[in-house]
């Protein structure tokens, strides 16, 4: 029995599958999404974690890709309440010396501030942003809103645009060696390199990677492009929903999806948890992740054994993220403020990375499921949005790099251990910080990978990124050669999610490159043009 008729349903509502959902609607289709979870957004997700009041981003808080991500505009996410802010001082590095770096959204104080470490190095990323800015748009449409291409047609491309001749940085080359080693390469003072470490490693790139240096001119083009959404990340989640609504769509929350219905090779509908099975004219797409759509919501008889294969092999991040949500009374005051006054009005700052071997080192030790010594970063968005705590309150977040399963315990190991961690990484920022004293925090929580994964169950493993970001998972590779141009060997089934090109945080490139896809099968007009 069938109880209700879509032209598309999506499996999932976090951002990629409510943008695709209002790409489709404003097409013309009837689109329904089905969500397991009682709210929108997936990851987009906001919460009063401590004490009323004190709104705490659980997932993403920084958002790159704003004024660059064509689906902002497309979907004209501003006329439904959509708010941000670019910090005038995005970031800082301090240091136990006592100094501080600080990067700008103005070039010059950011090459300023480089200065004060070495001019060589000032000099180099002079160029090397000016460079990188004057390919990001090609380098955006090519690598992250189109369907993906192979490394070797990239390299292909590049020669035929003349990249290579005119570039000092851009190369073919980069795919053979790490962001350590480009690091290395191209600067020369460890705090500078430190600090360009840290900036990828907190966009999910392991610096120590070889091959991930290919996209670290993308990272520094971006570098002052963190954005924060006035209200709480939410806000964008309930403005994409308002949004999809406007359109005609329905999203049905806590209506989780236990199977995909098969019919002659093409996906024909679903069925929901609770028995009732909802047909698809056109389409069904799934944006949740590819071992939960193959796996578990396929028949095996529906899925050839290669795919099986290969969604059982999709490799996951080995590293994961540890949080402290914290309600205050006061702002940081930081020692190195006398170095560098900036550093007070910084939104991301480095707790302590004075060195890639450094990071290294904690890339390590996570990796063997230890705990690193804390060296966490800290934001506190009451900075630049006061709308995020009670008047004379701020909420901080401290978060650190952290492995999924501890060595001694495994996962569940998290439970015992998090509150004396997350004690630690609060004691790392008053060595750098002093006035956080005891009496300057009203409350503060923890959350764990192992919270991560309870949560939020696309994200396995604690791992947000929808797979592991490697140079064999990326490109035409992810999550697998098979499945990376979003369509499967279902007819009629389509990825869309942060399992695919090109990973996850708030992209919407996995839905936009899906859309693409879908509107060539279906002969969709690209009102989007």
């Amino acid at each position: 029995m069938t109880d209700a008729v879509y032209d598309a349903v999506i499996i999932g509502a976090g951002h990629n599958g409510l943008a695709l959902g209002t790409y489709l609607a404003r097409a013309g289709f009837e689109v329904a999404i089905f969500e397991e979870r009682a709210e929108e957004g997936g990851g987009l997700c906001t919460e009063e974690l401590t004490r009323p009041g004190f709104l705490h981003n659980v997932h993403c808080n920084y958002h790159t890709l704003v004024g660059v991500c064509p689906v902002y505009e497309h979907l004209e996410l501003d006329r439904h309440g959509l708010r941000y802010v670019r910090p005038p001082v995005q970031m800082a590095s301090v240091f136990r010396d006592g100094t501080a770096l600080t990067v700008h959204t103005e070039l010059d104080k950011t090459c300023a501030s480089i200065a004060r470490f070495s001019q060589k190095d000032a000099d180099t990323f002079r160029r090397l942003y000016e460079e990188t800015k004057g390919y990001l748009d090609m380098i955006l449409l090519t690598l992250m809103y189109s369907p993906p291409i192979s490394m070797k047609d990239i390299t292909k491309a590049l020669v035929a645009w003349g990249v290579e001749e005119k570039a000092e940085f851009l190369s073919v080359h980069l795919r053979r060696i790490s962001i350590d080693q480009f690091l290395d390469q191209h600067f020369e003072n460890p705090k500078v390199k430190a600090h360009l470490a840290f900036h990828a490693a907190c966009a999910g790139y392991s610096t120590d990677r070889k091959g991930l240096a290919v996209s670290f001119p993308l990272l520094v083009g971006k570098i002052d492009n963190w954005h924060l959404c006035i209200g709480g990340s939410h806000a964008l989640a309930h403005a994409l929903w308002e949004g999809f609504a406007h359109a005609g769509g329905r999203v049905f929350l806590k209506h989780g999806v236990s199977r995909i219905l098969v019919d002659g090779g093409r996906a024909a509908g679903v069925e929901l948890c609770d028995g009732t099975r909802v047909r698809a004219r056109k389409l069904v797409a799934s944006s949740i992740a590819v071992e939960q759509t193959f796996l578990s919501l396929l028949d095996p008889d529906a899925v050839p054994a290669p795919i099986r294969q290969e969604a059982e092999r999709t490799p996951h991040m080995d590293w994961s993220f540890f949080s402290v949500h914290l309600a205050l009374d006061r702002a940081p005051r930081y020692s190195a403020a006398a170095f560098d006054p900036d550093v007070d009005h910084a939104w991301v700052v480095n707790l302590g990375y004075e060195s890639p071997e450094e990071i290294g080192r904690h890339w390590r030790d996570v990796r063997e499921g230890r705990l690193p010594d804390p060296r966490p970063n800290a934001a506190v968005n009451s900075l630049f949005d006061p709308t995020d705590a009670p008047r004379g309150g701020y909420t901080g977040l401290l978060r650190h790099f952290a492995p999924y399963a501890l060595a001694q315990g495994g996962p569940e190991a998290w439970d015992r251990v998090a509150r004396e961690y997350g004690r630690r990484c609060i004691e790392r920022w008053r060595e750098l910080a002093p006035n956080l004293g005891e009496d300057a925090i009203l409350q503060w929580a923890t959350y764990t990978p192992l919270d991560i994964s309870r949560r939020m169950p696309n994200m396995l493993r604690g791992d947000w990124m929808g797979g592991l970001i490697d140079l064999g998972n990326m490109l035409d590779r992810r999550p697998s050669a098979s499945l990376s141009q979003y369509r499967t060997p279902v007819d009629g089934l389509y990825l869309c999610g942060a399992t695919q090109h090109p990973h996850g945080f708030v992209t919407f490139a996995p839905a936009y490159n899906a859309l693409q896809v879908i509107a060539e099968d279906h002969g969709v007009e690209r009102w989007w043009r």
